[in-house]
């Protein structure tokens, strides 16, 4: 079977019903409208600064009414501050249902580690990638892609650690609200 892209061709074959390409292309060719990119598998570093969308907000807790932020120190917490500049916070989609969430004041990104504990770290790493879900009762929850645990914050504020949460707990509900011109 023969594939076209532009003047690119591609050979594929078929194997149990999926299509997979024997030959990975060298450079994105000329197209026209309706002709398909292939690019090649595998991952390339991720470049943080030229990634779409991002938006600036502030995430505000269901469980005691905090905004999540980000301290200069490396900690996470809730504050209910007024136009703290630590709780405004950069969401950037770094695929499909994937965040990485940095403070936009501190520049540092908030991670979940081994044991579930928030923390914020200077340079993204694979602890930074959190699972972004919009839900029914119109909050979002954010959930680690590498633990599956949840960012949540308790009543008083602290980061709830990872094994303490679950599906439909208040505590991981956040409103993800416009900054503002802060």
């Amino acid at each position: 079977m023969m594939a076209h892209q532009g003047h690119c061709p591609m050979n594929f074959s078929q194997t149990q019903g999926h299509h997979s390409a024997l030959s990975k292309p060298q450079s994105i060719c000329r197209m026209s409208e309706g002709d398909v990119t292939l690019l090649p598998f595998g991952s390339a570093p991720l470049d943080l600064s030229r990634q779409e969308p991002q938006t600036l907000k502030r995430l505000y807790s269901q469980n005691g009414g905090y905004h999540l932020r980000i301290l200069p120190d490396g900690s996470v917490s809730g504050g209910r501050q007024e136009n703290d500049p630590y709780d405004i916070l950069r969401l950037k989609a770094v695929s499909t249902g994937v965040v990485v969430i940095m403070g936009e004041k501190t520049g540092r990104y908030l991670a979940m580690n081994k044991n579930g504990h928030l923390y914020s770290s200077q340079e993204p790493n694979d602890e930074c990638y959190f699972l972004e879900k919009y839900e029914e009762n119109h909050y979002s929850t954010y959930r680690s892609q590498k633990y599956n645990w949840y960012v949540a914050l308790k009543r008083n504020g602290q980061p709830k650690a990872g094994p303490d949460t679950h599906q439909g707990q208040k505590a991981i509900f956040f409103l993800p609200r416009p900054a503002g011109n802060m």
